[in-house]
């Protein structure tokens, strides 16, 4: 396999925007977290041991309401159980020592897999990785010790602190998945038309079958079946 080597400032360059997205992300998470009666340290460790946006957010409102500890590992790994497949595919990418292998492996997430290139070498894996898993870990101590300053009488319990959380993970996602599709049909060359046609059509289907499992299993536990169905989905797509 050829190895494109990249100077540290063009994988900086390439990082910076992610981290920049996540880390109003985690500073609410933080928030949130000290709202909910959480230490900076309590925080500190989760984003270091969890590091998982969509399940952190999750656990906030199952502690909160005093779920047992096999309830909060449940809703969690059925949340995180969407980083199998991209752990799959870019497994080929990571270096040879198991401690590097397994630390590489903890840090990733949705923007690193995004923001990677089958080519990478593995100083370029861990400069990405690290940036993002940094960055997220400090804005996250940093929003739990803003939220214990924060007089509780400036965020009033009506104010749903959430909802931007949510409309930047969203936009995060839908960026992600424009440039990943196109990156796919553009990799077609002629058969462009049919590319095309074949992504949205797998998409679509992927998104029904998302809708039809939310409505039949709720919107926590259909994460697990409606992540191996997508994937199934997606690879027999090509994709």
């Amino acid at each position: 396999m050829n190895i494109v080597m990249v100077q540290p400032h063009g994988i900086l360059r390439r990082v910076a925007p992610a981290a920049l997205a996540i880390v109003p992300v985690s500073l609410l998470f933080g928030v949130l977290a000290a709202r909910a009666d959480w230490s900076p340290l309590e925080v500190l460790a989760i984003g270091l041991l969890g590091f998982s946006g969509s399940g952190q957010f999750a656990l906030l409102p199952l502690a909160e309401s005093g779920a047992g500890f096999a309830t909060m590992l449940l809703v969690t790994a059925s949340i995180n159980s969407r980083y199998l497949p991209i752990a799959y595919a870019s497994a080929t990418r990571l270096p040879t020592p198991a401690g590097q292998r397994v630390c590489l492996a903890h840090m990733l997430g949705d923007e690193a897999y995004a923001m990677e290139r089958p080519h990478d070498s593995g100083a370029s894996l861990w400069a990405i990785r690290t940036s993002l898993f940094v960055a997220w870990v400090l804005a996250g101590l940093l929003g739990a010790l803003l939220g214990h300053l924060v007089p509780a009488a400036w965020l009033g319990r009506e104010v749903n602190l959430g909802y931007p959380a949510s409309v930047v993970l969203m936009y995060l996602s839908a960026a992600q998945l424009r440039a990943r599709l196109w990156l796919q049909v553009r990799g077609r060359g002629r058969g462009r038309g049919r590319g095309r046609g074949r992504v949205l059509a797998a998409s679509a289907l992927c998104a029904g079958l998302s809708l039809l499992l939310i409505h039949l299993l709720g919107p926590v536990y259909f994460w697990i079946p409606g992540i191996g169905l997508a994937s199934l989905i997606l690879w027999r797509a090509g994709l």
